[in-house]
C-alpha cells in the first residue's frame, strides 16, 4: 500500500468514522503504544477518535508504586502522552457512552472481554487480537468465542483463531515502526555486546532469557550486555546493565550500541523490540514463539530458534558474533525488512477495514 492520500472534501463526511479504542490500561508496553500510535494516525486523517482506558480500583500499595514510577520515571512509565485526542478513563465500560455507528476496538483478550459487556446496538465491535493471552484454550475460547469482527496482530493468530473458536480473522495487521525514533544513533565503532529485553510474564519467558545472560556471561565474560524492561530488577542482573523504564531515546542508544539483540520470549503477538533492533542496526536472534515469524526469515534476515532452548539460542548469538560477514548481511536484509513495516502501511489498512465494516453497516 503507498502512502496515505487525504480524502477529498465533498466525501469526507461519508468517510468520517467515529471510533474508539479499548485499553487494559496505560502501562509502559507495546501492547499500549501500538493502538496509541494507530489511535494517534487515524485523528489526524480526520477521523474522530478516542481513547478508552481503564482505571481500576488501586489498593493504597499499588497507588505508591504507580506515583512513585511516574515521578521516577517521568518519560518512561505510560505511553498516553502520545495521543493528542480525547482520553477517557473508566472503572465499569458500560457506564461510557457511545454513538450510533461508533466503531469500538477492544485492543487484546481483558478490553475484548469487556467488550462483551457492551449491550448497544447501534455500536460496531472490532476486537484486535494482539498476542495468545492465555495458556488454557478453554479461557481462551471464552474471551474470543463472541461473533465479532477480529483483527489479529500476526499471522499465526489466524490458525489459533480458527482452532480455538471456529471463526475467521477478518485481517492480519501487523504494527509499524517509526523510524524517526529507532534508527543507529552512535557511531559503528561504538557497537559491541548482547542486548534484550526483560519481562516477568510468562509469555517473556524470563528463566530462558535469564538461563542466556548467565551462559554468555560465563563463556563470554568481556561482551558486554544491556538489558531494558518495564519491571524492576532481578536479582540476577547486575545493576549497571539493567535500564527500567527509558525513554526512547535511551532505548535507541542500548540498541544502537548492541551487535546483537536477542528476544527470548514463550509466546509473542507482534514483537516490536525485534523491529527496533533491526532498526537500529542489530543483528536478531529471536525464539520462534508466534509474531517473529512475520518478520524474520531464518538464516536471512535473522535466527529463529526453539523456545526454551538456552543452548540454540547462544549457539546462535556467538555464530553472529564471530562472523561479522554474516552479521552484516543480516543487518542489510533487516533494513529492507524494517522498510516493510510503517506506521502508515498499518494504518493505512485498519483504516479500509473499519472503513468496510463501517459500511456495511449503512448498507
Amino acid at each position: 500500500m503507498g502512502k496515505y492520500i487525504p480524502v477529498p472534501a465533498e466525501v469526507r463526511e461519508v468517510y468520517f468514522m467515529k471510533i474508539a479504542f479499548i485499553l487494559a490500561g496505560d502501562a509502559r508496553s507495546g501492547g499500549v503504544k501500538a493502538p496509541i500510535k494507530a489511535a494517534s494516525l487515524l485523528l489526524q486523517r480526520g477521523h474522530d477518535v478516542r481513547l478508552l482506558v481503564n482505571h481500576k480500583q488501586e489498593s493504597i500499595k499499588e497507588s505508591i508504586r504507580d506515583f512513585y514510577l511516574r515521578v521516577r520515571y517521568p518519560h518512561g512509565s505510560s505511553w498516553l502522552h502520545l495521543f493528542k485526542g480525547k482520553i477517557e478513563r473508566f472503572i465499569d465500560l458500560t457506564q461510557c457512552k457511545f454513538a450510533e455507528n461508533e466503531i469500538v476496538v477492544a485492543h487484546g483478550w481483558w478490553a475484548k472481554r469487556e467488550l462483551r459487556r457492551l449491550k448497544e446496538k447501534g455500536i460496531i465491535k472490532v476486537h484486535y487480537i494482539r498476542g495468545v493471552g492465555f495458556r488454557d484454550p478453554i479461557k481462551m475460547k471464552e474471551v474470543w468465542s463472541e461473533d465479532v469482527p477480529k483483527i489479529a496482530v500476526a499471522s499465526y493468530l489466524e490458525d489459533v483463531v480458527k482452532k480455538v473458536c471456529g471463526q475467521k480473522v477478518l485481517a492480519v495487521i501487523p504494527n509499524g515502526i517509526d523510524t524517526t525514533e529507532y534508527f543507529p544513533s552512535v557511531p559503528e565503532n561504538q557497537r559491541n555486546g548482547v542486548g534484550t529485553i526483560f519481562g516477568m510474564g510468562y509469555h517473556k519467558d524470563p528463566q530462558t532469557v535469564l538461563g542466556v545472560l548467565e551462559e554468555l556471561h560465563r563463556t563470554r565474560p568481556e561482551i558486554p550486555l544491556r538489558i531494558f524492561g518495564a519491571c524492576r530488577r532481578p536479582k540476577e542482573i547486575p545493576r549497571r546493565i539493567y535500564h527500567r523504564l527509558p525513554p526512547v531515546e535511551k532505548a535507541r542508544e542500548l540498541y544502537s550500541r548492541s551487535l546483537v539483540w536477542f528476544l527470548g520470549s514463550f509466546s509473542e503477538g507482534f514483537p516490536s523490540p525485534v523491529l527496533e533492533a533491526m532498526a537500529c542496526g542489530c543483528a536478531v536472534v529471536a525464539t520462534d514463539c508466534g509474531g517473529p515469524r512475520d518478520i524474520i526469515v531464518d538464516g536471512e534476515n535473522g535466527f529463529l530458534v526453539e523456545v526454551g532452548n538456552v543452548k540454540q539460542i547462544v549457539d546462535r548469538i556467538k555464530l553472529l558474533l564471530d562472523d561479522p560477514e554474516l552479521r552484516q548481511q543480516f543487518v542489510q536484509r533487516s533494513r529492507e525488512t524494517v522498510s516493510r513495516f510503517s506506521w502508515d502501511n498499518s494504518v493505512n489498512k485498519l483504516e479500509q477495514v473499519l472503513y468496510s465494516l463501517a459500511e456495511r453497516r449503512r448498507v
